[in-house]
């Protein structure tokens, strides 16, 4: 279900397409604005990821940016209505309405997770495993990409406020607001999972990593760490190097100590991913609790926070590159 959720298909290709050969035209809006409903909120995020890439914001049309984020009304006092209306004193009442942004989507991801949540179709080990799969993909897929908009978004206001432009301004500060909220809902979502996975892990007898590479290449990786001073090898031995990474977590007490920034080392742990065919998510190390850097032990949100704040390859980038390129 996983896979299915964080798909892209022809037909979300095909949307995306339709939205670029008409962007300046108001043939098709209507048809394509259905399309787009009919979206989640990871094909929402892609497709509108892509646009920016292919577009300048201040090329984007409203009717195009409307396409994506519906303006509404919303009557806060609305309550207040009734009491007037009881009284007959309707004449009375002044609403006070709040504009407000709605993403066109299906806004089901809420929905999605609950299930995953509640469902007894996995035994708990698979469970477990989905549920931090998810978890990183939430956050991947979804929060960053959002986080993307939101910047992309606030620098385009900055930027054309300098130069005394203020088209669209009121418009995307909401979608600015709509942005941030949603942002906070998916955080929400990420620690009710954290919750049941913390649930899970303390009945859980074996967890490990799942590497299966050879041992040579995982010595040879430690070697070259250690030759560019980013393991301590006071800490962490190459035998407890190799155990972390290849035993059930439960099994022993070694720790891998890195000398990294939490920049460094999602780049390191995404070259682990490319390099050794395998995939390690940042919230699997940070429930075994068996790996550190120079900020202690891992915490995803932490680590895909430094990475989001940053506009700048990783320090070291091309050595760290160089050293799985010479596995």
């Amino acid at each position: 279900m996983i896979y299915s959720y964080f798909q892209i298909k022809d037909k979300h290709y095909n949307v995306l397409n339709g939205i670029k050969n008409n962007l300046y035209s108001q043939d098709k809006k209507s048809f394509v604005k259905k399309k787009v409903k009919k979206l989640n909120e990871y094909q929402f995020c892609f497709i509108f990821i892509d646009l920016m890439q292919h577009y300048k914001i201040a090329h984007f049309p409203l009717d195009v940016l409307e396409l994506f984020f519906e303006r509404s009304k919303i009557t806060v006092n609305k309550s207040e209505y009734f009491s007037f209306n009881e009284s007959g004193n309707l004449k009375d009442f002044v609403p006070v309405n709040v504009d407000w942004i709605n993403f066109n989507c299906k806004n089901d991801l809420a929905s999605f997770i609950a299930y995953m949540l509640e469902t007894k179709e996995y035994p708990r080990e698979t469970l477990l495993t989905k549920l931090l799969v998810l978890s990183d993909r939430l956050f991947d897929d979804i929060f960053h990409p959002l986080e993307n908009i939101r910047i992309r978004f606030q620098d385009y206001i900055e930027d054309a406020t300098r130069n005394g432009k203020s088209m669209k301004f009121d418009y995307l500060k909401e979608i600015i607001l709509a942005l941030e909220n949603h942002q906070k809902h998916i955080l929400e979502l990420s620690y009710r999972i954290q919750e049941k996975v913390d649930k899970l892990s303390t009945n859980t007898q074996s967890q490990n990593y799942l590497i299966v590479t050879d041992d040579e290449i995982l010595k040879k990786l430690y070697r070259e760490l250690n030759k560019f001073d980013f393991i301590d090898e006071n800490k962490t031995s190459m035998e407890q190097f190799i155990e972390v990474l290849k035993s059930d977590w439960k099994a022993h007490n070694s720790v891998i100590y890195l000398k990294m920034d939490n920049i460094q080392f999602k780049f390191f742990i995404d070259c682990i991913n490319q390099f050794l065919r395998t995939k390690i998510p940042l919230s699997f190390i940070q429930a075994a609790k068996n790996i550190e850097n120079n900020n202690g032990k891992i915490n995803s949100k932490s680590v895909r926070s430094s990475v989001s704040k940053s506009k700048m390859l990783c320090k070291d980038y091309e050595v760290i590159k160089v050293i799985f390129e010479k596995l």
